[in-house]
């Protein structure tokens, strides 16, 4: 995340919706920086818990960060996102349930830095709110579940990162439906918030 900084990949202000307000981060975009990085990579590291499910929302992530680009015109962060989004969408071919193969933390991670990174990209390109929200609004389910979890362990007097089987697709498991509906259940959601995403961009 520093060396993305570094290289121009910061964070450096960030206009207030529907004001000309216009805050400057100064030093602090570093600290900025280092945490859009770090919540992107680790949500959909922390949503790697059922089949499929992390690289599903990885690849709808990815369609909408090129719809975003387009009206930019063509541009090399188009073709990684394109490029990214087709590969999951082979990997998801033997990811999906009943999984012949698993993600594992380096897939997560690599989806998620390339989710904040290519944000960050569009967000110099003039749309910063929209470039920014968009990837949080998409990502609403897996935001709402860490935000959950975090309250349940801190109620319980438990390590607020400590892994459980509480988790959204847990519970639905827990319900009796099988995987792979499961998965399709949390898709569904997922392309809900998805489709609020691109109503910010239009």
């Amino acid at each position: 995340a520093l060396l993305s900084h570094h290289l121009g990949l910061g964070i450096h202000t960030f206009t207030i919706p529907f004001t000309n307000s216009i805050i400057e981060f100064g030093l602090l975009s570093y600290l900025v920086t280092v945490v859009w990085f770090l919540v992107m990579i680790n949500l959909i590291n922390l949503i790697d818990g059922l089949d499929g499910l992390a690289g599903g929302i990885g690849c709808m992530l990815m369609v909408l960060i090129a719809f975003s680009e387009i009206k930019s015109g063509l541009s090399l962060s188009i073709f990684i996102a394109i490029g990214t989004a087709g590969a999951i969408a082979g990997f998801l071919c033997y990811n999906f349930p009943p999984a012949k193969v698993y993600m594992g933390d380096s897939g997560a991670y690599l989806i998620g830095y390339l989710i904040a990174a290519l944000s960050l990209i569009n967000s110099e390109k003039g749309t910063v709110v929209a470039a920014i929200l968009a990837p949080l609004m998409a990502l609403a389910l897996p935001i709402a579940d860490v935000l959950f979890a975090m309250i349940r362990r801190f109620l319980s007097g438990l390590p607020i990162f400590r892994p459980d089987k509480r988790h959204i697709h847990h519970r639905i498991l827990g319900t009796g439906v099988s995987s792979r509906k499961a998965l399709i259940i949390m898709y569904g959601i997922s392309l809900f918030a998805l489709l609020g995403a691109i109503l910010v961009f239009i």
